[in-house]
């Protein structure tokens, strides 16, 4: 039999100092951290760092971990040592400071310390004190309270850093105010009077309120303009005018033919009295403009067309009918229109208008006003060499009256004139002339050398006139004027017109 082989392999010894190596080295560290963690630190301070202060006297107060571990504290307020304030409980370190002026004041705090990882602790901040009022610049508010954004937006300067409140009612808005002190609160606010308060406060929580009133205006206004007809038949239309706005009564403004008309307090309904207009095309232009300056019109043209009797009614360009045509007709016997009467006043019959005032010296505007009527109604013709003056109505002599005209020295010129005023019992006031020297005015009564009436013409320095001297009438005697008899003058008188023509002949 044969015998079996046996191998025996022996135990190996392993080391155990590793193991106790790596046990040891994580306790080092675990004591090393809670040594770290446990150093000495201020873990907070009061007023906190760059903190704004609005109080002169201030508590510092500094949390210190470990405090009680620190030697060689020191505690100083700018610069100066205030250990002897100072007051210590198991982890602060605190002091009251005296008053301290408006501004920046810095705190620092050191000690030595036992701690394996610090051996100092230091800290050093700072903090202002601030109890001024903060400023609000409301002036461009002020000077202008009318706000016309939508939203509306305020403007304005303060502190830097400060935060505007604005409140209207209910409604509130703030904003903070930029490096340069600039801010802009932003509010949507409804058209109308609003009182505002702006609230100010600044980083040291002092405060300041200002209160305004004003006016919010975003929108424009509503127009309507009732009482006109593209062509009116009576020559005095009333015209109302019906103006509102979200923010208060807008103010309204007329302008008729370019005059304005007397201007009208704002108000919802306003009714404006037109006339007498003159026969003819006008135009009228409303405005509205309400507080925040937005404006709206309304621009109308029409027609008047109240009559067809000539002479009734003054006229201008657009009128028609029988009037116009028998204005045709005498501007035909004036010698300044051609054709046939078209009953149409355009642009021919202005053109003839305008020949007819340069005639007889009037203001040339084409219109057929005052003058142009009387000028078309009547005439005076002053004949020099028979010595007497005629006049005409209508196209034809009504009456004649003698007179008595310049002498040689001081003759009558001749043309074409106008009646320029009309004086009752008037006052006579010496020419500037040598024949008048050192004499004094005359009032009214019998001795006055122009009667009772005064007629003044377009001729300079002549005039027609009644005379207390009688003898005179029906010779060369005056000094320029027409005398006449003052009964005759008298009568003359209720005939002539402003704007009749004079024409002084040979």
């Amino acid at each position: 039999m044969t015998e079996a082989h046996y191998t025996t392999y022996g135990r190996r010894r392993r080391s155990r100092w590793p193991i106790i190596a790596a046990v040891a080295a994580a306790a080092l560290v675990v004591v090393a951290v809670i040594i770290f963690i446990d150093a000495p630190h201020v873990s907070a301070v009061s007023p906190a760092s760059d903190a704004f202060v609005g109080r002169h006297s201030v508590t510092v107060t500094v949390h210190v971990a470990g405090l009680s571990s620190l030697s060689n504290l020191q505690l100083s307020l700018d610069g100066r040592d205030v250990m002897r304030q100072a007051r210590f409980g198991a982890s602060t370190v605190n002091f009251v400071t005296n008053h301290l002026s408006d501004g920046t004041h810095t705190v620092a705090l050191s000690a030595d310390s036992s701690n394996l990882f610090r051996h100092h602790v230091t800290k050093r901040w700072t903090f202002t004190v601030d109890t001024s009022v903060p400023t609000l610049d409301l002036a461009a508010l002020q000077r202008d309270p009318v706000v016309t954004s939508k939203p509306a937006i305020f403007r304005g300067k303060t502190e830097p850093g400060a935060q505007v409140t604005l409140s209207v009612g209910a409604i509130k808005a703030t904003a903070t105010a930029d490096g340069k002190g600039r801010y802009a609160v932003i509010a949507d606010l409804p058209d109308g009077r609003a009182k505002a308060t702006f609230t100010v406060a600044d980083k040291a929580d002092n405060t300041v309120s200002h209160s305004l009133t004003f006016t919010v205006d975003t929108t424009t206004p509503h127009l309507v303009v009732t009482g006109l007809k593209p062509t009116l038949h009576k020559a005095r239309p009333v015209i109302t005018v019906s103006a509102t706005d979200a923010a208060a009564p807008p103010k309204v403004t007329a302008t008729l033919d370019g005059e304005i008309l007397p201007s009208q307090k704002p108000a919802t309904l306003i009714k404006f009295k037109l006339g007498p207009l003159a026969q003819g095309t006008h135009t009228l232009l409303v405005t509205a403009t309400d507080p925040g300056l937005h404006t709206t019109f309304s621009d109308q043209t029409f027609l008047v067309d109240s009559t067809e009797r000539f002479g009734a009614a003054l006229m201008v360009a657009g009128a028609r009918g029988k009037d116009v045509v028998e204005l045709q007709k005498r501007l035909q016997r004036e010698g300044v229109f051609s054709g046939k009467p078209t009953g149409m006043y355009g642009l021919t019959t202005i053109a003839a208008v305008e020949r007819m005032q340069k005639t007889y010296d009037m203001t040339v505007d084409g219109k057929v006003g005052e003058q142009m009527l009387a000028a078309m109604s009547g005439r005076i013709v002053v004949d020099l060499s028979s010595l007497r003056l005629y006049l005409y109505l209508k196209g034809k002599l009504f009456k004649s009256f003698p007179v008595a005209t310049g002498q040689p020295a001081y003759p009558t010129p001749t043309g074409t004139f106008a009646i320029t005023s009309k004086v009752k019992d008037p006052t006579w006031y010496p020419p500037n002339s040598d024949w008048a020297k050192n004499t004094k005015p005359i009032p009214p009564g019998v001795e006055n050398p122009l009667g009772t009436r005064w007629m003044g013409t377009s001729a300079p320095g002549v005039a027609i006139h009644g005379t207390p001297e009688d003898y005179s009438i029906g010779t060369h005697a005056s000094h320029g004027c027409i005398r006449m008899h003052v009964w005759d003058a008298e009568t003359l008188f209720n005939y002539v017109v402003v704007g009749m023509p004079v024409i002084i002949q040979n």
